[in-house]
């Protein structure tokens, strides 16, 4: 179960509780038992600072697939091959 931060209303005791999600009813104060209780707002418990916590989950640092490069011989510089011959006859 989840703990959550609460505020007495009267004696302004903070206090925390493991309540299942949804709950509606609020558990009252351990210092002077008033049921006048709210919950409160607090931060999470984990943080993540930074660009990212691997350096691929950001898509600016993913793998790009290499691109060949383009061949760019001049016609007299490429190899001339003898046509295909047929030996099926």
């Amino acid at each position: 179960m989840p703990t959550f931060d609460f505020q007495c209303r009267k004696c302004s005791k903070v206090f925390e509780a493991s309540r299942p999600f949804g709950q509606k009813i609020l558990p009252p104060c351990p210092k002077c038992g008033s049921k006048r209780t709210e919950k409160l707002l607090t931060p999470p418990a984990i943080q993540f600072k930074g660009s990212g916590f691997y350096k691929t989950d950001n898509a600016k640092h993913a793998a790009k697939p290499k691109k060949e490069p383009a061949e760019s011989a001049a016609p007299s510089e490429k190899k001339e091959t003898a046509p295909a011959i047929d030996t099926k006859k």
